[in-house]
């Protein structure tokens, strides 16, 4: 009888991987050049080929293996322990196998996403200044990015109830939107070039209690949607989440990239959605410094588009207070704070990469 092996090749070269991963990972925290050379070389090759697998399949990955991780997990269990009740080798063999599992999705993450995390900043990248940004650039940009809502709100069918609706598919949505990524990436080398898709999420209703309009798996490489939000949300989170898939992990950063990605595209609902979306950023921060400039800035928004932002706190009525929605932010906080971020504020810091971009 053939001997078996007390620890099986897989978990042999999972194992290897993994403490290869992990020197890489402490060495992204020593020296952002490697982080930045490691994220577009073998960072860049991991991402396309998750990707491109995952966008075999119609439906996210990620998500059917959310649903069917019950049952998986009562599998792996009944294996693990009818392999430790024989004892030995078996035992070892099964052990050290869900072991390499564990360890072959932190090696994913720490290939494909962490790199971007302890990389150069993007304003860095695009000689944009990182610094402070006053109240009047912040106003002034306001009034920029707002105009760029007006003139693309010329193009856009407005419904009475003020919500905009797509012109395009899902699938379409995505092909406008790589499109566009081309068209970027043409400028910015510094983000992967290639064709991907996003997928609808059917749990998306639900997820909404979470305050999520998207996640990025990196372990399975879908840029996943929820598709319960209003589209003009929809079409900016699908840039962002697909601006994780290209290497720009930090949530500004991906918030700015989705913003450019849509700017640059020859779809008029597609500007539309990057510049309104930017401008509800702007807005945020500019209402909180000063009242009375938001609402000069706020006077110049056409009616339409004023219309689509009380849809769409309307809407989100429903979901803005829960405990879904607390447990969600505090995990997703000390997530981005455990990878060197501001946490969840980071996605509002997106307004200093903007306010820089057209003030400098």
């Amino acid at each position: 009888m053939k001997k078996l092996r007390p620890v099986p090749l897989y978990a042999v070269v999972s194992f290897a991987l993994f403490a290869a991963a992990g020197i890489c990972h402490i060495i992204f925290y020593k020296s952002a050049a490697f982080a930045d050379a490691f994220n577009v070389s073998v960072g860049r090759a991991v991402r396309f080929a998750l990707a491109k697998i995952s966008g075999i399949f119609p439906f996210s990955v990620m998500e059917f293996m959310l649903f069917a991780s019950p049952v998986l997990l009562f599998g792996l269990c009944m294996i693990v322990a009818k392999s430790v009740s024989r004892g030995g080798r078996h035992a070892i063999r099964c052990v050290s196998c869900v072991l390499a599992t564990a360890a072959l999705v932190y090696t994913l993450f720490a290939v494909d996403f962490a790199p971007g995390y302890r990389g150069t900043s993007m304003a860095s990248k695009m000689s944009l200044s990182e610094r402070d940004v006053s109240v009047e650039e912040l106003y002034k940009t306001a009034l920029i990015i707002g105009e760029e809502v007006n003139e693309a709100a010329k193009d856009i069918s407005f419904p009475a109830d003020g919500s905009t609706k797509m012109p395009f598919g899902f699938r379409e949505m995505s092909d406008i939107l790589c499109r566009s990524y081309d068209t970027v990436c043409g400028e910015y080398g510094f983000i992967d070039r290639y064709d991907t898709y996003a997928k609808p999420l059917v749990i998306s209703e639900y997820m909404t209690y979470t305050h999520l309009s998207g996640i990025y798996g990196f372990f399975t490489g879908d840029a996943n949607i929820n598709t319960n939000y209003p589209d003009y949300v929809t079409v900016y989170t699908a840039a962002h989440e697909m601006a994780h898939q290209r290497g720009i992990s930090r949530e500004d950063e991906a918030n700015f990239a989705a913003f450019l990605v849509c700017r640059a595209s020859d779809n008029a609902y597609v500007r539309y959605c990057g510049a309104l979306n930017m401008y509800e950023y702007l807005a945020g921060a500019l209402y909180k410094a000063s009242p009375e400039m938001y609402f000069n800035a706020y006077s110049t928004l056409c009616a339409a588009a004023r219309g689509e932002m009380r849809s769409y706190s309307s809407f989100f009525d429903k979901y803005r207070e829960n405990k879904a929605a607390d447990i969600s932010d505090s995990l997703n906080n000390s997530y981005l704070e455990s990878q060197g971020t501001a946490g969840v504020v980071s996605y509002d810091m997106v307004v200093n990469l903007a306010v820089s971009y057209y003030m400098d």
